[in-house]
C-alpha cells in the first residue's frame, strides 16, 4: 500500500471512530433545578457523555415563549447575534475552550426574574436535545412588631417584602413549636414580587420569645425574625383590659338612661298630642249639636229676656224675697191646719198659693219694667 493511501485509510478510520463515538455520545443537562438570586451569575450546565468535541457543532440554546426563542446562537467559533433575543444581549456566552470536552454549558449573567423557565440545549448535527430548569428567587428579611387587638389580646405582626416566589409564613415560639397563626397575606407588585404578612396571637410563655420564619422551598431560602415580648406587656394588657372594661360599662349605662328618657318624653308627647286631638273632637261635636239644635222662637227669646231682666232688678228683689217668706208663711199655716183638721183642702189651697204666687210675680214684673222705664226717661231728661 502506498504512503498516501495508507494516509487516508488512517483519516478514515479516525473520521468512522468520531463518528461511531458521536452517535454513542448522549447531551446530559442536570436534572435538578438550578437556583440563582436576582442579580447573581448562573451557569446552566450541560455536556456530552462520553465527552467528544463540539468545537465544530452548532450550539443553540433556546427558552419557549420568547420571540426570538433562541437565548444563544453558537456557529463556527462565535455568537451570531442577529438570532439572539434582545433582553439576552450581552448577557450570555459558551465556555468555548471547553468545547473540545464536549462542555456546551452556558452562563447567564445578572440573572432576572424573568430569566426563570425551563432551557433547551441543542446540538443540531448531532440530532441532541437536552433541557434544564431555571428558577430565580429574591428574599428579604421579615420585620416583626407588636400590637394589641381589641384591647385584649396581644397580637404579633410580620411582614416581610420583596420575594420570589411566593414564600409561606410560620409562627414558632422560642422552643421551636409550631403556633397557630391566621392566614397569610399575600401582595403581587408590579414588579413581580411578593410581600407577606401574618399575625399570630400569643399568650404568656416561659421563654416569651416568638420567631417568624418566612421560607421558599423552590429556591432553598429560609429567613427569620425573634421577637421577646417582655412580661409587663402582658400585665398592662391585662390592665388595659379591665379598664376598658368598665368603660364600655359605664357608656352602654348611660346610653340606656339616655334611651329611657327619650322614650318617656317620646310618650309624653303622644298623649299630649292624643288629648289634644280628644279636646278637637269635642269641640267639633259641640259645633256639630249647635249646629243641629232648633233655634227657639222669637216670642220664648222675649220672654226669657223679661223673666231674667225680672230677677235681676234691683228695685224687685227685695220684694220678691218678702213675696217668697209670705208664701213660705201661709205654706205653714196651710200645714198648721192641715194637721188640725181640715187636711182635705190642702192641695187646693197649695194650688190657689201657687196661681197667687204666680199672679205676683207678673204683677211685680210689670211694676219693676214700668219703673225701670221712667227711671230710664228720667235718666235722659238729665
Amino acid at each position: 500500500m502506498l504512503p498516501s493511501d495508507r494516509l487516508s485509510f488512517i483519516i478514515l478510520l479516525i473520521v468512522t471512530f468520531e463518528v461511531c463515538v458521536a452517535e454513542q455520545s448522549e447531551l446530559i443537562c442536570s436534572h435538578q433545578p438550578i437556583v440563582a438570586m436576582a442579580g447573581d451569575d448562573v451557569i446552566l450546565p450541560c455536556y456530552l457523555d462520553p465527552p467528544i468535541s463540539a468545537s465544530s457543532e452548532t450550539v443553540v440554546w433556546t427558552k419557549p415563549g420568547l420571540d426570538p426563542k433562541y437565548i444563544h446562537f453558537h456557529r463556527d467559533g462565535r455568537l451570531i447575534y442577529d438570532n439572539q433575543n434582545p433582553s439576552y444581549n450581552f448577557r450570555t456566552r459558551l465556555f468555548v475552550d471547553e468545547l473540545q470536552n464536549g462542555n456546551v454549558s452556558m452562563k447567564i449573567f445578572n440573572a432576572k426574574i424573568s430569566d426563570a423557565g425551563k432551557y433547551f440545549c441543542i446540538l443540531e448535527s448531532m440530532l441532541e436535545e437536552a433541557s434544564i430548569q431555571l428558577t430565580v428567587g429574591v428574599i428579604s428579611t421579615p420585620i416583626t412588631e407588636v400590637i394589641l387587638h381589641n384591647f385584649k389580646d396581644i397580637v404579633l405582626r410580620c411582614e416581610s417584602k420583596g420575594w420570589y416566589p411566593e414564600p409561606e409564613v410560620v409562627w414558632l415560639d422560642g422552643e421551636g413549636n409550631l403556633l397557630s397563626a391566621g392566614p397569610t397575606e399575600t401582595v403581587r407588585g408590579p414588579d413581580d414580587l411578593y410581600t407577606v404578612s401574618s399575625r399570630v396571637t400569643v399568650e404568656k410563655r416561659h421563654s416569651n420569645i416568638f420567631i417568624c420564619r418566612v421560607q421558599q422551598k423552590d429556591i432553598n431560602q429560609t429567613r427569620e425574625t425573634h421577637i421577646y415580648v417582655p412580661d409587663d406587656v402582658f400585665t398592662v394588657q391585662s390592665s388595659t383590659c379591665c379598664v376598658w372594661s368598665i368603660v364600655i360599662v359605664i357608656f352602654i349605662t348611660v346610653l340606656l338612661f339616655i334611651i329611657i328618657i327619650l322614650i318617656a318624653k317620646r310618650i309624653k308627647r303622644n298623649q299630649k298630642n292624643e288629648n289634644e286631638q280628644t279636646e278637637k273632637e269635642k269641640d267639633e261635636q259641640q259645633d256639630v249639636e249647635k249646629s243641629v239644635i232648633p233655634r227657639k222662637p222669637n216670642y220664648m227669646k222675649k220672654q226669657n229676656a223679661v223673666e231674667n231682666t225680672c230677677e235681676d232688678l234691683p228695685i224687685l228683689k227685695g220684694k220678691k224675697e218678702e213675696d217668697q217668706r209670705d208664701q213660705l208663711d201661709k205654706m205653714d199655716r196651710s200645714q198648721r191646719e192641715e194637721t188640725s183638721g181640715t187636711g182635705n183642702n190642702t192641695e187646693d189651697e197649695k194650688q190657689k198659693t201657687l196661681e197667687n204666687t204666680e199672679r205676683q210675680r207678673k204683677t211685680s214684673c210689670s211694676d219693676g219694667e214700668r219703673l225701670g222705664r221712667r227711671e230710664e226717661e228720667w235718666r235722659k231728661s238729665l
